[in-house]
């Protein structure tokens, strides 16, 4: 059989709606941290205030993120998604009126980190009903590594199309991109809670297939939450430090265009990463994508100009895209279905804060010194990312030498306590 689902028939089996609305619900999360860096420092004039207000809004997010990704699965997609919605709006438009000179930092952090921790965890979401969607088909294992292909490429085309929308929004007015955010949040995020394959809560039965494990494999989960959480310091970093580039140029309407180029590099590879054989496994994946990363992102700390700066951002997103699908392909596997959405927010969780971390040392090291030192925060995270994938490796050989953590419902669709 072979490993590989095409994707026309992947996309079919859930419908156009749940493709369409599952894009639209992540871009707010694209969109959000360097719109919200932008409307601060045009609001207080500095990027270290700015990158300040940036981590506030990843942190809340990390913090938030396993709490809604458990009750997602123990109170159902539905409920969460809106109720999780409506806090961030409210949150969101407290900041805006918020954040002004005079006003005291602390509310304003304060607002910005309740924004992210009411993230709604779509890609958690959509994940958990891919699994659901494979554990019954007899195709089950290539379904679900397409799926997670699709789902990686559309997590990281919102990572980097998300700033080019800020940027792009932000140059005709600060506030643009956090409206149009709002927008898309109601549209994408509370159209995916309402979609007919949201998940019931776990309680209500979730089906199980003959490889489910019944508890999570910790020591692989730490390794993972490490590797991805990699890329979201690359991610946070090198964002930070594009924008700072042509900001300071006075060529700020063209960061999205060029920080683009990554979305282009990151997204071609990932839809072809679930075309690997499948004897490299997710380990090897990880630690050679992050690796290779790691060589190239140096290249962001010498360019001069958009065409340069464009080239280093499409070679790093060539290689840093396998690394995210490697990853939440991995922990689809070592999730037991009625966890599927709290594991892959842990997952979600470290992006979160690698995203925070880097927009918050890049901001600093822009004022400090220079966007070119800031872009060095991209070369450690793609070696973090690197490290933790050998690591994986190690994980995945204990894992096969102590045995399968297999569940005892192969095919049901038992109650899940």
């Amino acid at each position: 059989m072979p490993q590989h689902l095409p994707y026309r028939v992947l996309l079919r089996s859930q419908g156009g709606s749940f493709v369409t609305l599952g894009f639209l619900g992540r871009l707010p999360t694209g969109v959000l941290p360097l719109a919200l860096l932008l409307f601060a420092h045009d609001r207080l004039g500095s990027f270290a205030l700015a990158g300040l207000a940036a981590a506030a809004l990843s942190l809340g997010g990390a913090c938030g993120a396993v709490l809604v990704g458990h009750l997602s699965d123990r109170l159902g997609h539905r409920v969460v998604g809106i109720g999780a919605t409506v806090v961030q709006t409210l949150a969101l438009t407290g900041f805006m009126l918020a954040c002004r000179p005079g006003t005291p930092l602390a509310p304003v952090l304060a607002l910005a980190a309740l924004t992210g921790f009411a993230n709604p965890q779509l890609g958690a979401m959509a994940r958990a009903r891919w699994a659901q969607s494979a554990a019954h088909r007899a195709d089950r294992t290539a379904y679900t590594a397409s799926a997670m292909a699709w789902e990686g490429a559309i997590d990281e085309v919102s990572f980097v199309l998300g700033p080019v929308v800020a940027t792009t929004l932000a140059a005709m007015a600060a506030p643009l991109p956090l409206i149009v955010a709002l927008a898309l949040a109601w549209i994408g995020q509370v159209g995916f809670a309402l979609h007919h394959t949201a998940l019931p809560p776990a309680h209500h039965g979730r089906r199980r297939h003959a490889e489910s494990p019944d508890r999570i494999d910790t020591a692989m989960l730490l390794w993972l939450g490490l590797a991805v959480g990699g890329v979201g310091l690359l991610f946070g970093g090198s964002q930070t430090s594009v924008a700072a580039f042509f900001t300071l140029r006075d060529e700020a309407a063209i960061t999205g265009v060029v920080y683009g180029a990554m979305a282009v590099g990151s997204t071609v590879t990932g839809l072809l990463s679930a075309r690997l054989p499948a004897r490299i496994g997710s380990g090897f994946r990880i630690a050679g994508f992050g690796l290779g990363a790691a060589l190239v992102a140096p290249l962001l700390t010498i360019a001069w100009d958009a065409a340069s700066m464009a080239i280093a951002c499409l070679l790093i997103g060539l290689l840093v895209g396998p690394v995210l699908i490697a990853a939440f392909a991995a922990a689809e596997r070592i999730a037991p279905p009625e966890r599927t959405s709290t594991v892959m927010t842990v997952l979600s969780t470290a992006i979160v804060v690698g995203v925070a971390s880097g927009a918050a040392l890049a901001g600093q090291l822009v004022d400090a010194h220079s966007p070119h030192a800031a872009a060095w925060i991209a070369t450690a995270g793609a070696l973090l990312a690197g490290v933790a994938g050998s690591f994986a490796v190690r994980a995945e050989r204990a894992a096969a030498r102590s045995g399968p953590r297999r569940g005892s419902e192969p095919e049901g669709t038992g109650d899940v306590v």
